[in-house]
C-alpha cells in the first residue's frame, strides 16, 4: 500500500470541508471546487523548497533497506539519450511488439521516422525523445499530452529490448 503524503489529507479535508460548507448552503458544486482549490493551494505552500509533487519516484517502503543496486541506481539515474535509444529501436524494426492492450505490430524504420504496421503513419524521433523524458510509464495515458502516436511510442519504449534495463 503506497504511504500517504500530509498535502493529501489536506486537499481531501479542504475538498470535503468546503463539499459540507456548500451542502449547508445550497451550493454543493461550488463548494466542492473551492475547497479542492484551497486545498491544493494550501498543500504547495506546505512543501519544503525544492521538493516536487511529481518527482517521478515513489517512496521507498519505511523499514525496508534499500539494497547496493538500488542506492547505485538512484543516484545514477541518468538515462541514455534519444540518439542511443533510437539506435536499439532501429535495430529491432521488423520484431513484434505489443500494444498496451496486446495488439501486435511490426515497424520499419525510415531515417528518422518509423512506420508501424498497422497505421499509415510515420512517428518522427522527436516524439520518442520528448517521451523519452517521462519513462517509464505505467500506461499509455502516462506518455505526455502531445507526443504523436502515443500508444506505439508506448510500446515500443516500455519493450525490454529497447529499455534494456536502463528505466
Amino acid at each position: 500500500m503506497a504511504r500517504r503524503e500530509a498535502h493529501d489529507d489536506l486537499i481531501a479535508g479542504s475538498t470535503l470541508i468546503g463539499t459540507g460548507v456548500g451542502i449547508l448552503t445550497g451550493l454543493v458544486l461550488p463548494g466542492f471546487f473551492i475547497g479542492l482549490g484551497l486545498g491544493l493551494v494550501l498543500s504547495t505552500l506546505r512543501k519544503p523548497a525544492g521538493s516536487s509533487a511529481s518527482s517521478g519516484s515513489s517512496p521507498k517502503p519505511e523499514g525496508r533497506p534499500v539494497s547496493t543496486d538500488e542506492a547505485a541506481a538512484e543516484t545514477h539515474s541518468a538515462k541514455p539519450g534519444v540518439d542511443a535509444v533510437w539506435k536499439r529501436i532501429v535495430s529491432h524494426q521488423g520484431e513484434v511488439f505489443r500494444q498496451f492492450k496486446g495488439r501486435e505490430f511490426t515497424y520499419q524504420v525510415t531515417g528518422n521516422a518509423l512506420r508501424p504496421s498497422t497505421t499509415n503513419v510515420r512517428i518522427h524521433k522527436s516524439q520518442f525523445a520528448k517521451a523519452l523524458e517521462h519513462v517509464p510509464f505505467a500506461k499509455v495515458s502516462d506518455v505526455p499530452a502531445g507526443v504523436f502516436g502515443p500508444s506505439y511510442v508506448y510500446a515500443i519504449l516500455m519493450d525490454p529490448r529497447v529499455r534494456n534495463g536502463d528505466w
